[in-house]
């Protein structure tokens, strides 16, 4: 991509340094846009958790910015069997001696999808960010929406006074309750009504316990109220397992997200599951629970100098898959948007945001709901269908196609055709 020759008069302020936040800061500094990074934490960093990102996002990362898509080529891992290459996940059921074959989703197309080990991503990323573009231990507590600029207040007392914001502070996101206000009952993120267990385990042990194809591979295992993920990373050397449980009360009662559990727990939970998801979750070293919160919809995800991207916006459950590649289709629509030549002044970004905000709102509130029906469907207790397997195989189907098959660039067209309609009415 080459260097834009012009830079805009103005810079916009990330506030939050997580996946969401340095694809945008990528996105537009490649395209000219000056900005600043607001992190909390004292560096960038991320949990040893995979991450997939299915065909869209990948179409979608590699107009951002190519080098993104380098990154990701160089780190991902796709099904180690070559006949597996474009399966998303086979699913089985859960019990028995073996786990009985249901269903293959397929990616169709040239760009496929693949895992990631999420914390190695990130590092990538962080070595596409220009010189100086950070600050960290930077905790947002106060955002003031002025005329022609934005007041950002922080827990150690200081102040910025910024262009524009785009919060990228994840699911616990206070740019999200500043903006909708703390009594607006979607300015937070709530229980799903499911918790999950999750580790990493040696691909050669999991080999051992359950054989290659059900390592190499990914699998999803379903089951009455629980399902559990598998899937390779870091180029097959590692499984990542993902355990979900439904929540018998549909309450989380503890006061963090993540709470101390028992290995004794885990296998109750998963009591009446088959041998080979049990040998799987034996495996597991940590029996942490880790609560699934989503984002209810929000009647907006933009004010006029302020917007939200990526969890901040539309926060997920991981059943779909597709949470993070949402927020790289979030950045590169308002990268294009921001970066665009009728955009000359602080005063066009109001219309940037509210276009922004028509284009990507509705398809996101729409992942958020189908993640969690997902969720519902892999744990035989989606309404419609319940343990009926030839009514889940008609579901699991064409499940993705919606999230995988859009026409990006005739998303960017929509969204551009908007920007000049909303520029020429804000110049009335």
């Amino acid at each position: 991509m080459p260097e834009p020759s012009t830079k805009k008069p103005f810079t916009i302020a990330i506030i939050g340094g997580g996946l969401a936040g340095l694809l945008l800061a990528i996105g537009l500094t490649t395209r000219g846009v000056p900005v600043h990074i607001y992190e909390a934490a004292p560096a960038f960093a991320e949990t040893s958790a995979g991450i997939g990102f299915g065909p869209n996002a990948v179409r979608a990362m590699t107009m951002l910015d190519p080098r993104i898509r380098i990154a990701y080529d160089k780190l991902k891992t796709e099904n180690r069997w070559e006949g597996k290459r474009n399966t998303w996940f086979d699913f089985r059921l859960g019990w028995g001696e073996v786990p009985e074959f249901v269903a293959e989703l397929k990616m169709d197309g040239n760009e496929g999808g693949g895992n990631v080990l999420r914390a190695r991503f990130m590092e990538a990323l962080v070595a596409l960010l220009p010189e100086g573009c950070a600050g960290f231990g930077k905790i947002l507590t106060e955002l003031e929406e002025c005329k022609n600029h934005v007041k950002l207040t922080f827990s150690d007392k200081t102040t910025e006074l910024a262009d524009a914001v785009v919060g990228c502070d994840g699911i616990r996101s206070v740019v999200r309750e500043l903006l909708l206000g703390k009594d607006d009952q979607a300015s937070r993120a709530i229980f799903s009504g499911m918790y999950c267990y999750r580790g990493l385990l040696d691909m050669q042990a999991a080999i051992d316990a359950v054989g290659g194809e059900l390592s190499l591979n990914s699998q999803v295992y379903m089951g009455k109220d629980g399902d559990v993920v598998t899937y390779p990373i870091e180029q097959g050397s590692v499984l990542n397992v993902v355990a979900f449980q439904k929540h018998k009360d549909n309450d989380w009662k503890y006061s963090k997200w993540v709470a101390d559990s028992s290995h004794e727990d885990l296998m109750k939970d998963f009591e009446e599951f088959g041998e080979v998801p049990k040998k799987i979750l034996k495996l597991l070293d940590k029996t942490e629970i880790w609560a699934l919160f989503d984002m209810p919809n929000a009647a907006r995800y933009s004010s006029k100098l302020v917007a939200l991207l990526g969890d901040a916006a539309h926060a997920s459950t991981s059943h779909a898959g597709a949470g993070a590649g949402m927020a790289v289709e979030d950045a590169l629509v308002l990268s294009e948007l921001i970066s665009d030549a009728r955009v000359n002044i602080i005063l066009d970004l109001p219309a940037v945001f509210a276009v922004y905000d028509l284009a990507r709102r509705p398809r996101t509130q729409k992942l958020v709901q189908y993640s969690r029906e997902s969720g519902m469907l892999f744990q035989l207790r989606k309404p419609g269908a319940g343990g009926d397997i030839e009514k889940i195989k008609v579901e699991l189907k064409d499940r993705q196609k919606w999230i995988w098959d859009i026409d990006i660039e005739e998303h960017l067209k929509d969204a551009e055709a908007g920007l000049g309609l909303s520029l020429r009415k804000s110049s009335e």
